[in-house]
């Protein structure tokens, strides 16, 4: 009944249909429950026809809109409702929402609603859909409550087990990671890679004065500045420039033109050789290796074992 005023007090005017699918109850619920706030004295005014509903009347306010802590917790996630629900805070997060819809004054309000109709967050990637997360919820668990956990994570195509003390956890792109300590040092899990949890009964030591945000910053600067095991040079046709821009590390970035015509001569850095040759290879007819040799090898020996693979199977 209290989410049923502060869904009128900010709406203005709900039809019983409305009311009945927002708050997943029946529309005879809704009836019984408007019936029982007039009993209690609350103005609530209903009215028949297509463009009727149930309004508060004479202006009513309700002062009871105290945020709860546990829909405090949800705050953070205001405008970003996917990520809220895949931690289990949805309905923290809606209940919150609609108190501090409820305080605003009408001016405040119209305000906020003129910036949301104005103004969208999307933190998904374009062209492409979340790895799941299935343990996501259990890992956050863990997090509220500091407690160390003990994952099984897949690591380059290989499980390992691991023990690792909980600091929080980060969405980039459409993609969760967990900040944890292990072995006393900040290591970064990707969530998707995670195929167990067990929750331990050891409580985690946050380290003194530890920021999230500021901590995950150092840690993708430092990841995006690891030095280049390897420099390709490359021909590249230019309606690939703009893929070959995506795999390169951030410090080979601005090497990699994306307004261009024709072919492009590009001098590009990888942190690892096995990554050079992936990419190259994914880029298939559009790229030639022009230097150093030892990659141009590389990459035709893989080539030459795909189409032997392709011949034996299917020649």
């Amino acid at each position: 009944m209290m989410t049923l005023l502060l869904h009128l007090q900010v709406r203005g005017q709900a039809s019983g249909a409305e009311l009945a699918k927002q708050l997943e109850v029946s529309e005879r619920t809704v009836q019984r429950d408007v019936e029982a706030l007039l009993a209690s004295g609350i103005p609530i005014r209903s009215a028949r026809g297509p463009f009727g509903g149930y309004r508060l009347d004479g202006g009513y306010r309700t002062r009871l809109t105290g945020v709860g802590l546990d829909e405090a917790g949800a705050l953070a996630f205001l405008g970003l409702a996917g990520p809220a629900q895949q931690l289990g805070l949805g309905e923290m997060l809606e209940g919150a929402r609609i108190k501090v819809w409820a305080s605003l004054t009408g001016e405040a309000r119209d305000r906020a609603g003129r910036t949301a109709e104005r103004f969208h967050l999307d933190p998904v990637r374009w062209y492409g859909t979340p790895e799941p997360v299935p343990y996501l919820t259990e890992l956050a668990g863990a997090v509220w409550r500091d407690r160390w956990v003990r994952i099984e994570y897949v690591r380059e195509g290989q499980a390992v087990v691991r023990e690792v003390a909980p600091l929080g956890l980060v969405l980039t792109a459409g993609e969760w990671y967990l900040v944890a300590l292990r072995d006393e040092q900040r290591r970064t899990y990707r969530v998707s890679r995670v195929r167990k949890v067990e929750m331990l009964d050891e409580p985690v030591a946050r380290p003194p004065g530890f920021d999230l945000a500021e901590s995950w910053t150092q840690a993708r600067q430092e990841l995006e500045a690891e030095r280049a095991v390897v420099e390709v040079t490359l021909r590249v046709a230019a309606k690939a420039l703009p893929r070959l821009r995506k795999m390169v590390p951030v410090p080979g970035q601005p090497r990699v033109p994306v307004a261009e015509t024709g072919e492009v001569e590009v001098v590009v850095p990888f942190e690892k050789e096995r990554w050079a040759v992936e990419a190259i290879l994914s880029l298939g007819s559009d790229v030639v290796v022009l230097a150093p040799e030892f990659m141009r090898e590389r990459v035709l020996a893989e080539l030459n074992a795909a189409a032997s693979r392709y011949g034996s199977q299917y020649g």
